[in-house]
């Protein structure tokens, strides 16, 4: 896919650009119920400088509210955003209201719960909710923040989780619980017609999309529109956040492909990889890997034609993965992206 064909406003999407969680009870009365959240802005940058980083946070707010945070309808009580709908700047939001358990949190409790929503604002991470082998969860991103104790009492357990905040490749010192048993059930990830996470893109009209459900087999169809003569690509794609993937796993996006006859260059897939970098001012999204068919596309009559693409080595710096279904600029026809799924083999 070249990159002057995938202005696809590449993120609209991109991670949402917020983030959220939910409330807890917590038990542990403390003197000071509302302590100014500098203290924990503060005990953050500190944190950043020890391992080598010199973060500059005049720019993010960081605000209480008396009320709940209310977001699409729902209620949360900490919202970390990395760029605020209406000031557009990197804000964390902590709810004060008695449900949330603010004012009965200890200073420790409430210390992970603020560098969890600034982990969301400010170092652009999602939740991620993988265990470690002994049961704790990998990182203080897991979206159920506050029902952990985390590095209570432990100085080491401390060390790491806030090493992991920092950087993704912590974890992959520790023992990180497999989601299934790979070498029996490989699919990492399988397009289902009743996923709704899934979008399709085609910005001049010339291709429509559908997903169909036929015979057990799920399809991402792309078809030309009569009449119109395509001058960018139509695709499909989705958004993966925090795959919990082995390190070092062979990672291969594949489908199989049918069309009754393409015109034209044909259709492809592709696989873009995200991870986080971060600077003075706040983590940058970017794109570290790009795979694709294109240069290769497949046209004509197509009766179960595999394609696929392959990333040879998995780490935990990734954190967004985005696969793609492409039809390319001036194919006519319609073609059927079939069993479309991600296949972890892991190395030993």
């Amino acid at each position: 896919m070249k990159a002057n064909l995938l202005s696809f406003s590449l993120f609209l999407f991109l991670s949402s650009l917020l983030f959220s969680c939910d409330k807890e009870e917590f038990p542990d009365p403390t003197p000071d119920q509302n302590p100014s959240l500098d203290i924990y802005k503060d005990r953050f940058i500190a944190e950043a400088k020890s391992r080598g980083f010199n973060l500059d946070l005049s720019n993010v707010d960081i605000v209480y509210l008396e009320e709940d945070i209310v977001i699409g309808g729902e209620s949360f009580c900490g919202y970390g955003f990395q760029q605020h709908p209406v000031t557009g700047k990197r804000t964390v939001l902590i709810s004060k209201v008695s449900r949330c358990g603010w004012s009965t949190q200890s200073d420790l409790q409430r210390e992970r719960f603020f560098f969890h929503e600034i982990g969301h604002a400010f170092l652009n991470l999602d939740h991620d909710d993988s265990f470690l082998c002994d049961g704790n969860p990998t990182s203080l991103m897991h979206s159920k923040v506050n029902l952990y104790d985390y590095y209570e009492n432990d100085s080491d357990l401390k060390e790491y989780y806030l090493d992991e905040l920092f950087d993704r490749l912590a974890s992959e010192q520790k023992c990180i619980a497999d989601l299934q048993d790979w070498e029996i059930n490989p699919v990492f990830f399988k397009h289902q017609t009743e996923d709704d996470s899934w979008f399709f893109y085609n910005s001049n009209g010339s291709f429509s999309g559908e997903r169909i459900s036929q015979n057990s087999t799920n399809s991402l169809v792309i078809s030309s529109v009569e009449g119109k003569t395509s001058t960018e690509t139509g695709y499909w794609f989705t958004q993966i956040s925090n795959p919990n993937i082995p390190k070092g796993a062979k990672v291969t996006v594949r489908t199989k492909v049918n069309s009754s006859g393409l015109k034209g260059p044909g259709v492809a897939i592709a696989l873009r990889v995200y991870e986080s970098r971060l600077f003075n001012d706040g983590a940058k999204t970017v794109e570290s890997i790009f795979y694709s068919t294109e240069d290769n596309p497949v046209s004509g009559e197509l009766t179960n034609q595999i394609i696929e693409v392959t990333l040879p080595s998995f780490t935990r710096k990734t954190e967004i993965i985005i696969p793609f279904a492409v039809i390319l600029p001036g194919t006519e026809g319609e073609v059927h992206f079939d069993d479309f799924e991600i296949i972890v083999e892991k190395q030993d």
